[in-house]
């Protein structure tokens, strides 16, 4: 391993790129709702369709995305799904209409996503250790949820006053950049052969994630939810199968799509555990607080995302703080603050949302919450994933990039539901919500009551979430300080 090569920290840059593009993409489109319908003479349903299949095509195939790492090798996985991704960005770019936007964002993008995402995993714990490696993490980690707000910021800012097609435009260049920029990431040769590809695996993993994932989303929409247990119970049914499946293939010796038996290392389950818990909180988050912002003061998505720069600024900054004071504290004591800031944070916050709240209400709280987040991000993936040997990497990136969509799908379905079960809880006896799209509560007479009662509910939720990332966190292995 050659750590000092000048272009080493390229490897970096290259994979802070690839993540930073794959994650404004997903919010930009969150925010441009509106703007999606008119330009491609749709429906907010059938966007919220595509939306839907694109996160059951990225939670459903990554497992499969990591694993071709082992077939073709890591750079040409990665440079495979960076070339259908950016084919995906055109075509969404230049989509007339929904098909032909489904087929370029959610099928093509969710496609490239897949390969690409688990191999910026496994090119930092492939070409650096030590203080290097936890540095590497926790910019990665920085990068991917400062990108979520950036999207808000300017993403909101294109659609507003220019075309959601821009972002695109913005992906392109990058993926240019990258692509100028890939004789510094180092090829693995394969280590299997398609032969032994597990076909059965592969089967069971992608329908009982897909059902899964898809019975987790549908719980937004109480219309549906007589199909939701049957979902979740079927996913959870096939996964278990899935688990024995790849059990009895690793004992007839045979190839495996993923080897479970990482599964039980205590602190890989634990920080997967961990993972889940920060992406349900940090999707949360980001979710409910542009929806009452919005909703509350009629602000735009751009000055949603401007409310929140402290809380970016924090994750930012502490997870590259965080990643150096690894090297003279003990990395799991530096998480554990994290998160407990990280819940500090939302206490904060639990309290001060009402009909009046302004972005000044709202900054201590999210800045303590971002820098809880940021230390979080600096040790989290480091830790996790230096329990697993190196021939292991690829099944462990897979494995903790699947458990991240899902904490990520869970944060979005269950704390709205939560924020509108407080919501109608807090509304005066016998009134029914009169929330219109489009129009301020401000302006329709919505009392404090009912505001307050929804943003508390949820922020209790999100809190007692994070209660639990600590309890599992207190089970990960110390490391020793990071030399």
């Amino acid at each position: 391993m050659e750590q000092h090569r000048p272009s080493s920290w390229g490897v970096l840059l290259i994979v802070s790129l690839a993540v930073f593009i794959l994650v404004i993409d997903t919010t930009t489109m969150e925010v441009s709702i509106s703007a999606l319908v008119h330009d491609l003479d749709t429906n907010a349903s059938t966007i919220q369709t595509i939306i839907t299949i694109y996160t059951l095509v990225k939670a459903a195939f990554m497992l499969i995305g990591a694993k071709l790492q082992d077939f073709i090798g890591r750079k040409k996985a990665f440079l495979i799904g960076a070339a259908m991704y950016g084919i995906g960005v055109f075509t969404a770019a230049t989509s007339q209409n929904a098909a032909m936007f489904l087929v370029g964002w959610s099928i093509l993008e969710g496609i490239g996503t897949v390969l690409m995402l688990p191999a910026t995993v496994t090119f930092i714990t492939g070409t650096y250790e030590g203080k290097e490696r936890a540095f590497a993490f926790g910019v990665w980690g920085g990068i991917a949820a400062a990108a979520s707000i950036f999207g808000l910021i300017f993403g909101g800012y294109l659609t507003t006053n220019h075309s959601w097609r821009w972002v695109f435009a913005l992906e392109l260049v990058i993926l240019l950049i990258i692509f100028a920029l890939h004789r510094v990431l180092k090829e693995t040769r394969p280590t299997e052969s398609w032969k032994s590809f597990d076909r059965g695996g592969a089967v069971l993993s992608v329908l009982g994630l897909m059902a899964l994932v898809f019975g987790i989303l549908m719980v937004k929409e109480p219309s549906e939810w007589v199909i939701v247990p049957f979902l979740i119970l079927g996913g959870i049914i096939l996964l278990f199968g899935f688990y024995f499946w790849e059990r009895r293939q690793i004992r007839n010796a045979k190839g495996v799509l993923v080897d479970v038996t990482i599964l039980p290392e205590r602190s890989f389950l634990a920080g997967n555990v961990v993972a889940i818990g920060q992406k349900f909180v940090s999707a949360g988050f980001i979710f409910i607080f542009p929806l009452f912002y919005e909703m509350v003061t009629g602000a735009s998505a751009y000055e949603t995302g401007i409310a929140l720069l402290p809380m970016t600024l924090g994750v930012v900054v502490f997870s590259i703080l965080g990643a150096r004071l690894s090297s003279s504290v003990e990395p799991k004591y530096v998480l554990l603050l994290g998160i407990a800031l990280a819940g500090a944070g939302l206490a904060a916050l639990r309290d001060v949302f009402s009909l009046t709240t302004t972005a000044h209400d709202i900054f201590p709280g999210s800045l303590l919450f971002g820098i809880g987040l940021g230390l979080v991000l600096s040790q989290l993936t480091n830790l996790t994933l230096s329990s697993i040997r190196s021939e292991r990497q690829t099944d462990a990136s897979g494995i903790y990039n699947t458990t991240r969509q899902l904490g990520s799908s869970l944060g979005t379905a269950l704390i709205g539901i939560v924020l509108a079960l407080g919501f109608v809880r807090g509304l005066p006896s016998g009134q029914p919500s009169p929330y219109l799209p489009g129009q301020p509560l401000l302006s329709i007479g919505i009392s404090d009551a009912a505001i307050n009662q929804g943003m508390e509910w949820a922020f209790v939720a999100m809190i007692l979430v994070v209660i639990g990332m600590f309890l599992a966190g207190l089970f990960i292995r110390k490391t020793g300080k990071i030399v």
